[in-house]
């Protein structure tokens, strides 16, 4: 007998945390999810990294052979290496070596 009321509480708890879980996710967006981490207008992220020096070395080896390169620091405090969407395969072959 105290199992089966056990087993039934256990079951109408999950069933509202589901719920109450799919009722929040459809909620409005907050300030934070509409920009997101990798939301950099023409930028693309071709690395990223977690040592700032590493970055900036990674950077000046795109600029040195023409990719025009910048760093951002992401919401996660990984430094990105960011480059144009039209430059990013080259950019990516580079570091790749």
């Amino acid at each position: 007998m105290y199992l089966a009321g056990w087993s039934a509480s256990a079951g109408v708890l999950a069933a509202l945390v589901l719920i109450i879980r799919l009722l929040h996710r459809g909620g409005a967006p907050s300030a934070y999810d509409s920009f997101g981490d990798d939301d950099y207008g023409l930028l693309r992220s071709v690395s990223a990294v977690g040592d700032l020096a590493f970055a900036r070395d990674v950077r000046d080896r795109l600029r040195r052979n023409g990719v025009r390169a910048t760093l951002a620091t992401g919401h996660d405090g990984m430094v990105r290496v960011l480059v144009f969407a039209d430059e990013l395969d080259r950019a990516r072959r580079l570091i790749n070596f």
